[in-house]
């Protein structure tokens, strides 16, 4: 893999040419001070990985970024310094596959960082460019939210939605609920996100649908109608509260898949049993497969987004093998699974 680092910055520059060249799979890298320098390299030369920053003088990171999507596709890792989501969340957009904060003592330290780069690489290798590409035109397709749950109206929670993903992730959640109308369920997800996009992740999809969406808070009740996603660096889990089920958050640790769909999953099983609906989206490995095992098993419905409109099939696909009675449905067909599958969930249970 051959891959070009762009960056004003000369330290940080150094430091991701340095990890990179760690990298088994990284046979040659090349960098660039400057977006101007970076698309003469690009023009000229053929690259397997772009390691991009946002913030640059002149030709900034998200002009570059426009650039490559349309005259040389390759998969775009935005390495940034920025400290809002924003810039995150419209890098992916412009389709960039994912997004990490530069490395700092506050993330982690150097070797969190490396380790976070290591699979980031190993993404840009599984992930297709023709998948990034069709959602990069699905989004710029504008569509009206839906409206949202009458305030005090919503029916009581019978049924919990939970979604997992990873690497494509947040164009495919954006996919997903612009195209479901808000639902009596409550909804948590668990996205591979470095804190703070997170936050950024959930105004995001509150903007494109009905939905309320939020970032997850430790004790937030599960309110019919809302999203909560899951904050970077912590679990999300389902737990118990005096007025019923709530949000848990744990700390992520030294966990490999973070915030983690396994854990989600299966503590929606253990509390909602067959009223739990699950979807594992796109992503790289094989998390949400335990998670998906655990609700098939409690009775409830696991939906796996197909290989064919995956950015990288190895999480859905791990999720379709442990739980082999499970939905796989390209992403578009998924909304439209899901309103029907939720119409059941929220069913009174009988007498």
């Amino acid at each position: 893999m051959r891959a070009l680092v762009v960056d004003d910055s000369a330290v940080h520059r150094l430091t991701v040419a340095a990890a990179l060249r760690e990298l088994p799979s990284v046979t040659a890298v090349e960098t660039a001070a400057s977006g101007e320098e970076a698309v003469r390299l690009l023009s000229r030369a053929t690259f397997d990985l772009l390691s991009l920053d946002i913030q640059m003088p002149g030709l900034d990171g998200f002009s570059v970024l426009r650039w490559v999507m349309t005259n040389r596709p390759l998969p775009v890792l935005v390495v940034t310094g920025a400290q809002h989501g924003p810039t995150a969340m419209a890098a992916l957009e412009l389709g960039a596959f994912e997004v990490l904060r530069k490395p700092s003592p506050r993330s982690g330290g150097l070797e969190r960082w490396k380790t976070l780069l290591a699979r980031a690489v190993e993404a840009a290798g599984e992930l297709r460019l023709d998948r990034l590409a069709a959602g990069r035109e699905a989004r710029a397709e504008s569509r009206a939210p839906a409206a949202p749950l009458p305030a005090g109206r919503a029916e009581p929670t019978r049924g919990v939605l939970v979604v997992a993903s990873s690497t494509g992730g947040p164009a495919a959640l954006r996919t997903v609920f612009s195209g479901l109308p808000p639902h009596p369920v409550p909804v948590l997800v668990a996205q591979h996100m470095p804190a703070p996009f997170t936050r950024s992740l959930a105004s995001r999809l509150a903007s494109v649908s009905g939905w309320d969406a939020r970032e997850a808070r430790d004790g937030d009740p599960l309110a019919a109608g809302t999203i909560l996603v899951a904050p970077g660096g912590q679990h999300l889990v389902v737990g118990d509260g005096s007025g019923g089920a709530v949000a848990r958050l744990v700390e992520g640790g030294d966990a490999r898949w973070c915030p983690s769909g396994d854990l989600l999953l299966t503590s929606a099983a253990r509390s909602f049993g067959a009223r739990t609906v699950a979807v594992v989206l796109t992503g790289m490995g094989s998390d949400g497969a335990e998670g998906a095992r655990a609700v098939e098993k409690a009775g409830g419905v696991v939906i796996a987004e197909s290989r064919e409109t995956a950015v990288v099939a190895g999480m859905p696909e791990a999720a379709a093998r442990a739980a082999p009675g499970a939905l796989r449905l390209p992403l578009g067909a998924i909304a439209d699974a899901l309103a029907r599958r939720l119409a059941l969930a929220t069913l009174p249970t009988p007498l």
